[in-house]
């Protein structure tokens, strides 16, 4: 639902920079103003989004966008080429994001299965083992 009174003013130009200056507010009314503008925009953390569910979404609205062309005769052919990879290149991130969980999931399960494994076998052994096993991770990073 669109707010009537954020989109009335819409079509003016905003001002290049604030109508007073920053410098001169106290830091106190500057953090209050912060945190409101942080709250208000969106996360500009990687971490905070879902890349699953983004993926998702996106290729629900470009197989959207493909159906909706697919038989659109005044679509040019090269736009409905164009739609159709990008479909292709949605699946294939989908299929790649598919792979390195099940990777992942796969290798947590092993790490879990050898650390019980490891507390069976001589301290010495299984100390050595743990230790070309750290070194072999780190010259992975």
């Amino acid at each position: 639902m669109i707010d009537e009174s954020k989109v009335k003013d819409f079509n003016r130009a905003e001002p290049a920079q604030a109508p007073f200056r920053w410098s001169a507010l106290p830091i106190e009314t500057l953090l209050k103003y912060f945190d409101e503008i942080r709250a208000t925009l969106p996360s500009t953390k990687l971490v905070d989004m879902n890349m699953e569910d983004e993926l998702l979404l996106q290729y629900q609205a470009v197989r959207a966008l493909q159906n909706s062309i697919i038989d659109d005769d005044e679509v040019p052919a090269n736009q409905r080429a164009q739609v159709a990879n990008s479909v292709a290149g949605v699946l294939s991130t989908l299929a790649d994001l598919q792979n390195k969980t099940y990777s992942s999931e796969r290798f947590k399960r092993i790490e879990t299965l050898l650390v019980r494994h490891l507390s069976k076998l001589p301290e010495d052994t299984a100390a050595a083992f743990l230790e070309d096993y750290e070194r072999i991770l780190d010259t992975l990073k």
